[in-house]
């Protein structure tokens, strides 16, 4: 394999493990590391039940905007949620349910059904996030195919400029524009062996179309390589 085939593949190289636990992502703004500072050392701490990855328990992951807690059980992302809520209003900050959602993973027994104040939380399948889709089963073939689609479109829009341009200017162009597009969001990947085709089905796609090469010309992905 030549080292240019590994660009996309290496960025999303790792293997990311689920378990079976239960995700709700929530509104919290700045203030989101005090609350869950609280949050940590309230009395119902025990009924959490947070999944423990290599002995660490992971109850939270902060972004930004939004707190995406963890629970392996729908009780303990009941008692997370309330807690949350709870210390969130000792801030003057209130917990908006419409945008608060559900997300179980593919291994959990049943459906999680949580209710605050009289309102059911919406429980999905999969839900985009940042631009990135995240599915409960923890795969990402629909999202490697939905990533590549856009940056194949974009590919097909950049036309005239595989028409001229020296080659080397255009692998530039090619990884500074198109390969961003097909890899955002790749941090949170799950790669299959098929996955892995896919990526590189779709990486020497990109160098035969930048090269200008018909896919009716019989030449091996190997001699292309050896081009760049």
């Amino acid at each position: 394999m030549g080292q240019s085939k590994g660009t996309l593949r290496t960025l999303a190289h790792d293997r990311l493990r689920w378990g079976e636990f239960v995700a709700a992502l929530v509104a919290n703004g700045k203030k989101g590391k005090g609350i869950m500072r609280e949050v940590e050392q309230d009395p119902r701490k025990d009924l959490y039940n947070e999944p423990n990855i290599q002995g660490l328990k992971l109850r939270d992951l902060r972004y930004t905007d939004n707190t995406a807690l963890l629970s392996t059980t729908t009780e303990g992302l009941h008692q997370l949620i309330h807690s949350v809520k709870e210390h969130s209003e000792n801030k003057g900050l209130f917990l908006n349910i419409k945008k608060t959602k559900i997300v179980d993973t593919d291994r959990c027994k049943r459906t999680s059904d949580i209710t605050v104040d009289g309102e059911k939380v919406e429980c999905l399948e999969n839900f985009e996030y940042l631009g990135s889709k995240i599915e409960g089963n923890g795969k990402c073939s629909n999202e490697i195919k939905r990533r590549t689609a856009m940056a194949v479109g974009q590919l097909k829009k950049m036309g005239k400029i595989w028409k001229g341009q020296d080659k080397q200017t255009k692998l530039k162009i090619v990884r500074a524009c198109i390969f961003p597009t097909a890899i955002y969001g790749c941090e949170g990947w799950t790669l299959t062996t098929a996955d892995e085709k896919k990526i590189n089905a779709f990486e020497m796609k990109c160098y035969r179309r930048m090269l200008r090469i018909p896919w009716i010309a019989k030449r091996k992905n190997t001699e292309i390589l050896k081009e760049l």
